[in-house]
């Protein structure tokens, strides 16, 4: 088991930089949340850059020390960071690192990466209802300097598009939560524990445009806090077109368990970064309540195998499918 010393993460304050292209509707509809989230760490301040980040708890991990992914040495030119924000602190804003000024001290030059619509997905007004886009076309807003290295927690994949545009997308192997509630009705005035529900999915493929992308949920493994394993039924793989792709909530740090961290660690699972799972999916089951981890005397790597090939069956007969019915 990892044993580290109490780890915090800061979130970055909304207000202080043009998230999204529209800092008035969806800043002022995100202030609002963190408030009722984090009531006590937050104060009326017309100056919000006076005020500081908001730092949280992070439960240790059960095998994997996530911190050693996102040290000082990690950052280099190029790279897309993802930070944890205001609204229940997990990490849905994107940096583009400029330039590593420093690393002791630790001082980074970045921009935000922002995004006035949501149009290659469809119509719906996601943006001016005060969420954040974690999917699709962002730009690079204005240079500054970031000094807290507790504000990043990952490094995105992204690839450039058209006229300079950064795009980030689920990619295979991704472990990304999604809000189980999602419905294209959602607003500024949808309830925080309606939004703040979350199920934890691996991408089986690629996003494409016309395909979507499948995924397939993960299972919480009995005994453990932050380990997860494949669903075992090829029927609950799901297909999440174009048009819904906003029920991806935020991608999570993943590390495969090859069974040599421990005695107990549970070779072929998915270990999930504390600092990027919500609370809730954090409770250690002592009974297991969907899918028993060994059954009839198959071991865990088998279980996860089978799933794995069984998933991938299902993700390639979803796609020859599709192609059918363009030819005729």
């Amino acid at each position: 088991k990892v044993k580290v010393s109490k780890k915090e993460k800061e979130t970055v304050k909304g207000g202080t930089f043009d998230r999204n292209g529209s800092a008035e509707s969806s800043g002022t509809n995100k202030e609002d949340r963190a408030k009722k989230l984090f009531p006590s760490t937050l104060v009326d301040n017309t100056d919000k850059e006076d005020l500081a980040p908001i730092s949280i708890d992070v439960p240790d991990p059960d095998f994997h020390d996530f911190d050693l992914d996102r040290t000082e040495r990690c950052f280099g030119e190029n790279q897309v960071w993802a930070a944890y924000d205001d609204d229940d602190g997990m990490p849905r804003l994107y940096a583009m690192i400029h330039e590593v000024i420093s690393l002791k001290p630790f001082k980074l030059r970045i921009s935000w990466l922002n995004s006035k619509s949501t149009n290659e997905f469809g119509p719906v007004d996601w943006i001016g209802s005060g969420f954040y886009k974690t999917c699709g076309d962002f730009r690079a807003g204005k240079h500054e300097i970031k000094k807290s290295l507790n504000s990043f927690s990952h490094k995105v994949k992204w690839t450039k598009g058209i006229r300079g545009a950064v795009c980030i997308f689920p990619k295979k192997g991704d472990v990304w939560a999604l809000y189980r509630n999602w419905s294209p009705d959602w607003n500024e005035h949808t309830p925080d524990e309606v939004i703040h529900k979350y199920d934890m999915v691996e991408v089986l493929d690629d996003y494409s445009e016309d395909q979507g992308v499948s995924v397939t949920p993960l299972i919480k493994v009995t005994g453990f806090r932050t380990v997860f394993h494949l669903h075992l039924d090829p029927g609950q793989v799901r297909k999440i077109p174009k048009e819904e792709m906003f029920r991806f909530s935020h991608q999570v740090p993943n590390y495969l368990l090859t069974g040599q961290e421990a005695q107990n660690a549970p070779k072929g699972c998915q270990e999930l970064d504390p600092a990027a799972t919500p609370l809730e999916l954090l409770q250690v089951i002592t009974e297991a309540n969907e899918v028993s981890m060994v059954e009839n005397g198959k071991n865990v790597v088998e279980i996860v195998d089978n799933a794995t090939k069984v998933n991938e069956e299902v993700t390639v007969e979803n796609v020859e499918e599709t192609k059918e019915r363009e030819r005729a």
